[in-house]
């Protein structure tokens, strides 16, 4: 959908797209037919090529529509890659993106990205990761949100039913802090080779901060465990089925370098584990308490576990100093990661518009390409 070439400034375009439904309530870049071409330099897929299905009914995503939401959000054509991926997990079937997507519980859309992709496109892993501030985090969020809000065409109240709706549902994207993780990261731990680029995503419905009192392996995984609220589980219901519809959830652990090197000597199936052994919630916040009967003839538990089993569980390395952590979930469906295939002029790519990432700030900076 590229809009008339004959009036392309950010005030007509926005507020054209505005009425139509087709912007997040911010301001948009004009997706002219010269940006649109423009950003389709970052792929080798021809444009009209279909990538699957969003929403109910009329949302066939094509290569095309990635293209024109990409401009909107300001991305550049390195991004495209990313975005391609990125929509490839949204119309997975597994990822249940649509009842993520049009629930009543307020949803968000979390993206994890993993490889070296993450230092070419300049992705924030370490300091304020999933916070403001670096180009590439916060326009592929937003341009994913976007893809699918206007491939499946839905709107408050219409179609998107959330009660309050989340402030992370376009903006949730980070890197994994490899390089400061002791354990193989999220997409190895997934399938994927080291060298291999990757985006996973999931639909969580809460995103909390907590900071462990005690240092130590203990003290880390205590406070994790007690500041899981007994809502945020990993479960999967009877209802539930290879399509991952249903009540399907997961829980994300975001720590921090300085507690993941706490737990260095513990591995990932170790600490899951731990978690699941020692996560419980009282039986009558799962809906059983004294004198039910489930069983027929056995007293109910006092206590059940809050996870059906340690794979609910995911862990990931993200942030920078200090020694906070962060909870996110519970998720509907998924997670689901797809591989980021480069286009064979991606070296050509880089060079061009790579030094639109360049920054004169922040750490990390590297300075001119």
């Amino acid at each position: 959908m590229p809009v008339d070439d004959r009036d392309t400034s950010i005030e007509a375009t926005t507020a054209e797209l505005y009425e139509r439904g087709a912007t997040d309530g911010l301001p948009v870049v004009p997706p002219s037919e010269e940006r649109v071409e423009r950003m389709l330099e970052g792929t080798d897929r021809p444009p009209e090529t279909e990538l699957g299905t969003l929403g109910t009914r009329e949302g066939s995503l094509t290569v095309e529509t990635v293209a024109v939401n990409g401009v909107m959000a300001g991305c550049l054509p390195i991004h495209m890659p990313v975005l391609l991926a990125g929509a490839e997990a949204l119309v997975d079937p597994k990822s249940n993106a649509i009842q993520a997507s049009v629930s009543t519980g307020s949803w968000a859309y979390l993206f994890l990205l993993n490889g070296p992709i993450k230092e070419v496109l300049d992705v924030n892993c370490g300091t304020a990761a999933f916070g403001p501030g670096f180009r590439t985090n916060r326009t592929v969020a937003r341009a994913l949100g976007l893809i699918y809000k206007n491939c499946a065409r839905i709107h408050p109240g219409e179609k998107e039913m959330s009660t309050l709706g989340s402030p992370f549902k376009f903006s949730l994207l980070a890197g994994e802090n490899e390089e400061e993780s002791p354990w193989d990261p999220l997409h190895v731990e997934r399938g994927y080779d080291a060298n291999e680029s990757t985006i996973t995503f999931a639909a969580p419905n809460s995103y909390l901060q907590t900071l462990p009192r005690r240092i130590s392996p203990e003290g880390v995984l205590a406070n994790l465990i007690h500041n899981t609220p007994p809502g945020m589980t990993g479960m999967k219901t009877e209802t539930a089925n290879e399509r991952f519809e249903g009540f399907q959830t997961e829980v994300f652990y975001g720590l921090c370098p300085y507690n993941a090197g706490e737990l260095e000597d513990y591995s990932k199936s170790e600490i899951k584990s731990y978690i699941y052994e020692n996560a419980r919630n009282p039986a009558r916040e799962s809906g059983l308490g004294i004198g039910d009967d489930p069983d027929g003839g056995t007293l109910p538990p006092i206590s059940v576990r809050q996870f059906d089993d340690p794979d609910r569980i995911n862990l990931f390395v993200a942030g920078g100093s200090g020694r906070f952590n962060a909870i996110i979930g519970p998720t509907m469906g998924g997670p689901t990661t797809k591989r980021i295939s480069l286009p064979d002029n991606w070296e050509s790519l880089v060079e061009r518009y790579g030094p639109e990432l360049d920054r004169d700030w922040g750490v990390g900076w590297k300075g001119p390409r």
